[in-house]
């Protein structure tokens, strides 16, 4: 037996390929078992954007319509579909918070087994396996986002499969075209998956124009523009809502959204690097479908660029990058592996030691932040204030920035002052939550809502360090209309004050 394993070891180490059953227990299995262990740890923090979807799933649920204030059609949500399913879910009596959950593991799982799939194809599996699945397994960004209620691990599933499932159709160059469907699928969680499928199809030449391709685009496109024709008619615009809130001030969002990726970069760790080498082959060997992730990669980080990136942390907008990125990293690995070069090996080895180690911190940070300091965040404020409000308040609008939790728990009418379901705020110059131009006090004191959720500083709850929330204040106006109830002390430099109208 000793000699059997002693006979194995020189082989593998001289060159012999692993079994596929060890390939599939060592690149797929285990990595599975790491990725549900660490989506059970995060699973019991929600994120307060979450909470606009529920809010939205209830009201349709509850035949209301997929409206966040009933009777005023505005979409500020960017998942369609994934509200949809939340809202099927209540409707059968599921508690939103678990629809979520589940499937945003299950999701996440079954990416795992696409990303599996796209590495072995990308380079057939000999000598080393695969190491996409167990940095996708121990990403901060996917497991975090993958049960935090929101739809990233969806998205990154379906363009993941649909990607995948486009190569080998092109291969067979025959059959229905269901990567067409699953992109439009994608379409209908997150509005981005257009650009996924058109980079995914520039590479094949000139079966761009073949009978399959052009099916798959008819497949791709008549779910999408029927979807964009209900919105037209439901909600009056074209384009999601929450595109006019959410831009408006392309110098700061390259600002923002370069610093957003860089970040992104830096919790990967040094093992990302070797996607430039998998970059690099693809470009010199002209391998077509290397090139096709190599684009999609660079795809991504272009657009949360523009966009200006997100305000959460661990990185929520590049979950649909990671599976590529980190297949690339799997190509480059193996590639260089397999040149049975000692030095090249022992270096690989120590370079996959070193990355263990950075994930496994990652991770615990990642675990620290959200389930320590975020929701001690969150439960002072929006928690204390949603308390507060079921407790002493009676049904009024409250004007307010972050619409999640309060507006989920209170389900009281809101005056959205960042602009996410309020269109006559989201229309003002100046990019996300700096829409403060001429219009915006007089948006508030049109309304004039009944109560104003309003974050201040430490001295007192009338001034601000926010734009925002100063021009409301220091308006004479406010102090005529508006007296102060309660303050909540969420941080050494700032409170959540409440406000009522006078006479309310």
């Amino acid at each position: 037996m000793i000699e059997r394993s002693k006979r194995w070891w020189l082989g593998w180490i001289g060159g012999t390929p692993l079994h596929a059953r060890v390939h599939l227990a060592i690149g797929l299995v285990a990595p599975a078992w790491m990725l549900a262990w660490n989506l059970w740890r995060m699973r019991s923090f929600t994120v307060d954007d979450a909470y606009i979807s529920f809010r939205y799933a209830r009201n349709l649920a509850g035949g209301l319509g997929l409206v966040y204030n009933p009777g005023e059609p505005v979409e500020g949500y960017t998942n369609f579909l994934w509200t949809v399913a939340i809202a099927v879910g209540m409707e059968l009596g599921i508690d939103p918070h678990a629809t979520s959950k589940w499937l945003g593991a299950a999701a996440a799982m079954a990416t795992l087994v696409v990303v599996y799939r796209l590495s072995a194809r990308l380079h057939p599996f000999s000598t080393v396996p695969c190491i996409a699945t167990w940095m996708l397994a121990s990403s901060p960004t996917f497991v975090c986002w993958s049960m935090f209620g929101l739809e990233a691990s969806m998205f990154a599933f379906l363009v993941a499969l649909g990607t995948l499932l486009l190569f080998e159709e092109h291969s067979r160059a025959r059959g229905i075209p269901w990567s067409g469907i699953v992109f439009a699928t994608a379409g209908l969680v997150r509005p981005e998956a257009p650009m996924f499928l058109g980079l995914a199809m520039l590479p094949l030449g000139r079966a761009f124009f073949a009978r399959q391709n052009l099916l798959r685009g008819v497949l791709f496109v008549v779910p999408l523009a029927a979807h964009a024709l209900w919105r037209h008619s439901y909600y009056g615009a074209w384009l999601p809502g929450t595109l006019a809130a959410k831009t408006g001030d392309l110098v700061l969002q390259w600002k923002i959204g370069s610093a957003y990726v860089l970040a992104w970069v830096a919790t990967c760790g040094p093992m990302l690097f070797f996607s430039m080498y998998a970059a690099a082959l693809a470009i010199v060997r002209r391998e077509r479908e290397l090139v096709t992730i190599v684009i999609l990669t660079i795809a991504v980080a272009a657009y949360v660029i523009l966009v200006g990136g997100d305000w959460m942390a661990f990185h929520r907008f590049m979950t649909p990058a990671e599976p590529f990125a980190f297949a690339l990293v799997c190509v480059a690995v193996r590639r260089i592996a397999e040149t049975r070069d000692r030095a090249a090996l022992l270096a690989l080895a120590l370079l996959v030691a070193w990355q263990g180690v950075h994930r496994w911190d990652g991770l615990r940070d990642a675990r620290r932040k959200f389930l320590k300091d975020e929701r001690r965040f969150w439960d002072k404020s929006a928690g204390a204030v949603a308390t507060w409000f079921a407790e002493h308040g009676r049904p009024g609008r409250i004007a307010l920035g972050d619409i999640g939790y309060i507006g989920w728990r209170t389900d009281y009418p809101i005056l959205d002052l960042l602009g996410l379901v309020d269109p006559t705020i989201a229309a003002l110059p100046g990019g996300y939550t700096k829409k403060v131009g001429p219009g915006y006090t007089e948006r508030f004191f049109e309304v004039m809502p009944e109560w104003a959720v309003l974050i201040c500083n430490s001295a007192a709850c009338e001034t601000s360090p926010i734009v925002a929330v100063r021009l409301i204040v220091e308006d004479s106006r406010f102090a005529r209309n508006y007296q102060r109830q309660v303050d909540f002390k969420v941080s050494a430099q700032g409170h959540w004050c409440i406000f009522k109208r006078r006479g309310f």
